[in-house]
């Protein structure tokens, strides 16, 4: 009953630092968020009635945890583990023995009971219970591990549904312009060369936004299958704010009005949070256990034979019977679990410069994520505030001055080209932020 209980604890444990951790995600995304992309419909709400309003992220790592058959194969880690209380409970079996002696006439039956110390069997619980904490510390590091693939997952829908507005947003413009070529061409105002470019502009932005629709296919196809749904079901992610909107709030951009914490306490708080120095310290505490169970077991366990004896053929009077009781016990002359005990101290030590080496490529991480993020949070506040402003600016006055003779097709479809680009690299600092993020977040070992 003792051990039944311990498991149940140990299961609701579990389970409740998932919860605990999902709800680490979601309190510290639900300050900075707003109203208008969590999973509701908002007025005004643009959304697909087949597919459904926009999901957050962290909605998606919510679904990912419960329903997703890599969680699930994760957390059923933990029932194997468990196996090893009814293994600690295991006692030896009792032997039983039959002599039948022809030249005495003499017969013996009997039970050999081994019997065991309990302080073997309480060291053998402990090291059960030990073993469980760390198949839970590591079970904790697969989920956390799989909400940065699904995390990375999303980004990619996300970056592809930009693309593909980017590159809707270019073919709609190649055909203005060809329109307004093929307008002056009849006014005799241009040469057909100008149709024929804005024609081959028109063409090639066709083509890769075709090419986009099919990566944002594959991309949505994808974060379905993380998330456990069948691939068919695809999800619709939130976008990103409009690039003039930089105080508009969204889970996916840096928040400007927030301070980078300093990196002496990420450093800190990694040190002391990170799954993969607990599941090391956890370690440490099973070879600990190992070690007690191996000293335990320096003392054999004591044989008690009992059983029945007959005798018929003594030297005098008639046949004999009776019992007998004795006691076998081993002596640790030769085997007093010497090797056990030198590679179990062996790893011990080995465990213990695996620590100290842990500790230290949490801190590389660490300070490389931080500085990657420092950059990239720079970067989109670069194309936010001067970049994209100045390209639609300049895309604009190129487009308004081939309309009124001013720019010739050639550098008015180079400044076209060079503000899609521009979008592209914008995206692409987007998804550096959060690349940088998520390595952040999985150096430290909860989210920030």
């Amino acid at each position: 009953m003792i051990c039944r209980s311990i498991i149940k604890r140990k299961s609701f444990c579990y389970l409740s630092v998932a919860v605990v951790m999902l709800a680490q995600s979601n309190s510290c995304q639900a300050a900075s968020v707003d109203p208008s992309i969590m999973n509701l419909p908002q007025q005004g709400q643009q959304t697909d009635p087949q597919i459904g309003p926009a999901i957050p992220l962290s909605a998606v790592f919510d679904e990912s945890l419960i329903n997703s058959p890599r969680a699930a194969s994760m957390r059923a880690e933990l029932g194997i583990s468990k196996a090893a209380y009814a293994q600690a409970l295991t006692l030896p079996n009792p032997s039983l023995f039959f002599l039948n002696d022809t030249a005495q006439l003499a017969r013996q039956v009997g039970a050999s009971i081994p019997i065991e110390p309990p302080w073997k069997l309480a060291f053998r619980l402990l090291l059960a219970k030990s073993q469980i904490r760390q198949t839970d510390f590591e079970i904790q590091r697969s989920l956390w591990q799989l909400r940065s693939t699904v995390r990375r997952g999303y980004l990619d829908v996300v970056m592809a549904t930009e693309t593909v507005e980017t590159f809707d947003e270019l073919y709609k413009l190649s055909s203005d312009l060809l329109t307004v070529a093929q307008r002056r061409f009849a006014a005799d105002d241009v040469a057909a060369f100008d149709v024929n470019r804005s024609e081959l502009a028109a063409y090639q932005a066709e083509a890769d936004l075709s090419q986009s629709k099919k990566r944002l296919e594959q991309a949505k196809q994808r974060l379905s299958v993380l998330m456990g749904r069948d691939y068919k079901n695809t999800v619709q992610v939130q976008k990103l704010p409009a690039f003039q909107l930089q105080a508009e709030v969204n889970e996916l951009l840096p928040d400007f009005s927030k301070q980078m914490p300093s990196l002496d306490a990420l450093i800190s708080d990694a040190l002391s949070s990170r799954l993969d120095i607990k599941v090391v310290r956890q370690s440490i505490a099973v070879n600990d256990a190992n070690m007690r169970s191996a000293l335990a077991n320096i003392l054999p366990n004591t044989q008690l034979n009992v059983g029945s004896s007959y005798s018929g053929n003594p030297p005098e009077g008639p046949a004999t019977r009776g019992y007998f009781i004795g006691v076998t016990q081993e002596i640790p002359v030769f085997n007093f679990q010497q090797g056990d005990r030198a590679r179990l101290r062996a790893k011990g030590l080995q465990l213990k410069r695996e620590l100290e080496a842990t500790k230290n490529v949490i801190t590389e991480e660490v300070i490389s994520a931080y500085q990657q993020l420092v950059a990239a949070r720079e970067r989109v506040a670069s194309f936010q505030n001067k970049i994209l402003i100045a390209s639609d600016k300049v895309a604009r006055m190129a487009r308004r001055g081939y309309e009124v003779g001013q720019n010739d097709i050639t550098t008015t479809l180079a400044v076209q080209q060079t503000n899609v680009q521009t979008k592209a690299s914008y995206l692409d600092a987007v998804r550096g932020y959060q690349q940088a993020l998520t390595d952040l977040e999985q150096a430290i070992g909860h989210p920030l």
